[in-house]
């Protein structure tokens, strides 16, 4: 792809030369896109993948150059997707995604940003616009297939020396392409590009265990997020704070304080990392279990860390990860002008879902020097000390309200519909429905209609 008025070229080991134009070295030379060079792109898992060192800037100058070229290929604005790409991550606090905690939300503090920037040809809310997923730009750099996840994934895959990661990058570009449905573009997959998104797929399934979860950088990244928490006790910084500060800011201002925050963050500088006494894994849950821990906010998960520490005499920390969203398995797949569901032509699709659901799990951390005291008490025990202190917390979920009143409720629309006359929002429908399947609270059937897939939901006996 050639950049009309491309002034420089950058060398980057994932795409080779990524040409930039006059606007796009503008934006890359503020102070808000220039920070990224200080922010990990995966947190703390330098202490297991030592190379994994790199930035939030070169991920977000990949994401420009891949979000590009699907575009041009789309025919969607490639100016405009450039740009937006290049600029969805400029809201990342310090360590990426590992300090999105209290509230604190990446993507809103990026539009924050945006609004006070100046573009050439475009206004801030066309750029925000896209970064609320509207139009087809927007699906080209956030949706089933695009251009952030395909680049984080093979970055990441790159850095840290893993051999997952790896996708099918051109046969994905070669077979991508729009279909309109129900009056708006949407991006689907024709039938030749389905091995290559098995890749995505793979390669997503195998970086989640071995690098984006695994259990060293969990611990640490835990550590380091209450580390920040103890800071923000103390008035160190405030939240929104971390949206001006980088790695290093933080690392300074935690190794300088005098508070808890300052005994964690040497734990870390020193490698000295709290171990792993007790794992619960998705089958070890049950889903009322599972729905009340992905639930709980940061000071409900500090709650209950104290109620557990008092109980075993030391200072535990609890890891309770979100919970996996498998945008992949959505993808649209056009064979003979018909469309279809990925995991409905592809059997490899359908069974990693299950499987991906149950990577995820729930850790109970401990100081290193306390390990053998804890696990003696746990062995006392007759009862499952996590299990006991959650067994009395309800279900609130206007959801799971409305299909128990309704029972089986047909297509996803209705239930929408039902649940904005109940005071939701698109978005929070969405985010609790996925959360109530993924806890097993209610069962989700997809049939197809007429080409047409429904989604129907029915209240599941616990």
């Amino acid at each position: 792809m050639i950049v009309s008025n491309s002034k420089k070229v950058i060398r980057d080991p994932i795409h080779k030369d990524i040409p930039l134009s006059y606007e796009e070295i503008k934006l890359v030379d503020t102070i808000d896109f220039q920070r990224l060079r200080n922010i990990k792109q995966t947190g703390l898992t330098c202490l297991v993948y030592p190379s994994a060192n790199h930035t939030r800037f070169e991920h977000s100058l990949g994401t420009m150059y891949i979000a590009g070229e699907i575009a041009e290929r789309l025919n969607a604005d490639v100016e405009l997707t450039r740009i937006s790409a290049l600029l969805h991550d400029i809201g990342h606090p310090p360590f990426s995604h590992t300090l999105e905690i209290c509230g604190y939300n990446h993507e809103q503090m990026a539009r924050t940003k945006i609004k006070k920037m100046e573009f050439e040809n475009y206004s801030n809310k066309e750029i925000i616009d896209v970064l609320n997923k509207k139009g087809l730009e927007g699906k080209i750099i956030s949706g089933d297939v695009d251009a952030d996840r395909m680049d984080y994934l093979l970055r990441d895959s790159y850095h840290t020396g893993v051999a997952y990661g790896l996708i099918d990058l051109p046969r994905i570009m070669r077979s991508i392409v729009t279909y309109e449905e129900m009056g708006k573009l949407r991006i689907g997959i024709l039938e030749k590009g389905i091995h290559a998104v098995e890749s995505l797929l793979i390669a997503r399934h195998q970086m989640y265990p071995t690098v984006y979860m695994h259990p060293t950088s969990r611990i640490a990244d835990t550590m380091l997020k209450r580390s920040v928490m103890y800071a923000l006790e103390d008035k160190l910084f405030s939240i929104n704070d971390l949206a001006y500060m980088d790695d290093i800011d933080l690392i300074y201002t935690l190794r300088n304080s005098e508070g808890e925050e300052n005994r964690l963050i040497k734990m870390i500088d020193g490698r000295k990392l709290f171990k792993k006494i007790i794992t619960y894994k998705y089958t070890d849950l049950t889903p009322k279990e599972r729905w009340v821990l992905i639930s709980m906010d940061e000071e409900n998960v500090r709650n209950l860390e104290k109620e557990l520490s008092e109980y075993l005499g030391t200072s535990v920390f609890l890891d309770i990860p979100d919970y996996p969203k498998m945008e992949e398995h959505s993808v649209t797949i056009i064979i003979d002008d018909k469309k279809y569901r990925l995991d409905e032509v592809s059997p490899l699709a359908k069974s990693l879902k299950p499987s991906e659901i149950r990577l995820w799990d729930v850790g109970v951390y401990a100081p290193p020097d306390k390990v053998g005291e804890i696990r003696k008490k746990l062995e006392s025990y007759k009862r499952d000390i996590l299990k006991e202190f959650i067994k009395d917390i309800p279900i609130e979920s206007i959801l799971l309200d409305i299909i128990e009143e309704h029972g089986i409720i047909k297509g996803r629309g209705a239930f929408l519909s039902i649940a904005k006359d109940h005071g939701m929002t698109e978005s929070e429908f969405f985010s609790e429905l996925h959360k109530l399947v993924f806890c097993g609270l209610i069962k989700e059937k997809i049939e197809k209609i007429g080409g047409i897939y429904r989604y129907d939901y029915n209240f599941v006996k616990i």
